[in-house]
């Protein structure tokens, strides 16, 4: 049977139903886009296997600088101010891996109690984490250090948004340092809205307590 007969029955077939007409006048458009399917499908199989990948990497960078350098470090084998200089020169994916998080609060207490502060917003700012419970750890954290830093600004622009995140863990918390940083500003209208935020929502919250403390001091 020749191609052009073969064609002719193709099309014959297909034109007895509508969606058969439908399926040969669009063939084309159809074939593009079943291999557009399949293409997608092998990339995101070769990206799921690329990001295992990279996550196992970045496990095992995190493990081999947990029992390296940090751990002379805890032990006085090694200088805290060498810290800072090991965690920057591991891969930036390591940095912002979901393993980094824990052990880079535990480094930025660390650091904090030694009162390096400096060192320790150096690591929190490199660390990425979209986790409510673990974002909400390292932003008080981070606002803590700035806020001995003297970078009261910086502090503010790391707790509003956890404040405006109806999801953020310990609201009245963030919303307490938050007012006490605007305080801190002068900005008494603003500090105001928090502490009065804080004894509405959570009124038999520990914080409501030193909200009303704040708002005594605002206005006298």
């Amino acid at each position: 049977m020749s191609e052009a007969t073969q064609t002719q029955t193709l099309e014959q077939t297909l034109n007895k139903t509508d969606l058969g007409h439908t399926l040969y006048e669009n063939r084309k458009v159809f074939i593009a886009a079943l291999v557009a399917v399949l293409v997608l499908c092998f990339g995101y199989i070769v990206w799921r296997q690329q990001t295992h990948k990279t996550a196992q990497q970045n496990s095992l960078t995190v493990f081999e600088f947990q029992n390296g350098t940090w751990a002379d470090v805890k032990a006085g084998k090694t200088p805290s101010t060498d810290l800072v200089k090991s965690f920057e020169s591991l891969d930036e994916s390591a940095k912002k891996a979901p393993v980094m998080v824990p052990l880079a609060l535990e480094m930025g207490k660390f650091l904090y109690d030694k009162g390096q502060f400096a060192d320790a917003e150096a690591i929190l700012s490199k660390v990425d984490s979209k986790h409510p419970v673990s974002s909400f750890f390292i932003g008080m954290q981070r606002a803590a250090i700035l806020e001995k830093l003297g970078k009261t600004d910086e502090a503010i622009a790391v707790l509003e948004p956890m404040a405006q995140n109806k999801e953020a863990l310990m609201p009245a918390k963030i919303s307490l340092d938050l007012g006490r940083l605007y305080l801190v500003k002068g900005e008494k209208g603003k500090a105001q809205t928090q502490f009065d935020y804080i004894i509405n929502t959570f009124p038999n919250d520990d914080q409501a307590k030193l909200a009303k403390l704040y708002l005594s001091q605002i206005s006298k």
